[in-house]
């Protein structure tokens, strides 16, 4: 009996030696398990949105350059006739040419250039910057009031001469290409520069019967014609020459139109 406990027991201590029990199954150490892979997501892409472009208003642009220009001639009329009885600032802008108008003469000449065919005005004020450059007697001037036909029509023609060192202006009726009357007979003036290659503003104002003449910003005086030979018509800038080669060149020229 004793050897059954013995043995038994020497049995249970060599099953404890080997790290066995009985009717319990080994336990398997689990695998670690792999970390989730983590997985790109892209940031959305950019939407370009279009900056809207101004739209020229071509119109509105347009009519700024006039009323800028207008705003311009004005000025320089209140620095003429801001002391005068002339109702400027009732009238607008009728015609302006920035780029010079050149008459060019050779020999015993007469030429002109017309302003603008479409262009006829009674009550006006005319200004232009006129260069003369001839090695003669040189007359340079305006035709306004015109009948359409500028050669021979009736017209009234504003001149400013060089005559020998002397200068003078006037302002004449012509019909048929020839002197008719003059309102004003001829005017000498020391306004006007007569060296070759002199630039003299004139300022013609024509209301009515009446014509007021401003050469470079000096006023000449009120002239009359109360036979009123011409009421309105078209313009044209001329020169007379009596030899040689010559020319009188127009710049900074408009005309504005009076009520």
């Amino acid at each position: 009996m004793k050897r059954l406990q013995y043995f038994a027991l020497f049995v249970l201590l060599l099953i404890l030696a080997c790290g066995i029990m009985p009717g319990a199954a080994p336990t398997a150490t689990p695998s670690p398990s792999p970390e989730p892979t983590s997985t790109f997501t892209p940031e959305p892409t950019a939407t370009l949105t279009a900056v809207p472009t101004a739209t020229i208003d071509i119109a509105a642009t347009v009519e700024a350059k006039q009323t800028q220009t207008a705003n311009d001639v004005l000025d320089d009329l209140d620095k003429v006739l801001g002391d005068s009885n002339i109702p400027y600032k009732d009238g607008h802008l009728a015609w302006q040419e920035n780029k010079e108008i050149t008459v060019s003469l050779s020999g015993p000449d007469a030429m002109y250039v017309e302003v603008d065919e479409k262009l006829a005005a009674g009550n006006f004020i005319l200004k232009s910057d006129v260069t003369w450059n001839a090695t003669g007697i040189l007359v340079c001037g305006v035709i306004f009031r015109s009948e359409p036909n500028l050669a021979e029509g009736k017209q009234y023609q504003f001149l400013y001469m060089r005559l020998s060192g002397l200068p003078a202006w006037a302002i004449e009726v012509h019909e048929f290409g020839r002197f008719k009357n003059s309102p004003t007979t001829v005017k000498y003036s020391d306004a006007i520069n007569q060296a070759n290659g002199a630039t003299n503003q004139i300022l013609l104002v024509a209301q009515d019967e009446q014509f007021t003449v401003y050469i470079n910003k000096v006023r000449q005086g009120r002239f009359y014609d109360n036979s009123k030979q011409r009421i309105e018509g078209s313009f044209a800038f001329l020169g007379y020459q009596d030899s040689g080669k010559g020319s009188c060149k127009f710049e900074n020229s408009w005309i504005w139109e009076l009520k």
